[in-house]
């Protein structure tokens, strides 16, 4: 029990680590300043969904 939770903790760990960085790069792509004030609530409207747990994960490996 205590290794599944280990796991799990890893696991979770890793996926903040990467939302982090892809915050990150939305914020720092070249472009970013272009974009429309439709394009910036479309991407703010995505990290609220992101930090919600609302997205799909596409991993297959498990």
């Amino acid at each position: 029990m205590v290794e599944v939770v280990s796991e799990v903790v890893k696991r979770l760990e890793r996926i903040e680590r990467l939302l982090i960085e892809l915050n990150s790069k939305i914020d720092n792509f070249l472009g970013y300043e272009d974009l429309s004030a439709e394009e910036h609530e479309e991407l703010r409207k995505m990290r609220e969904e992101v930090k919600k747990g609302e997205f799909v994960s596409f991993n297959f490996d498990d």
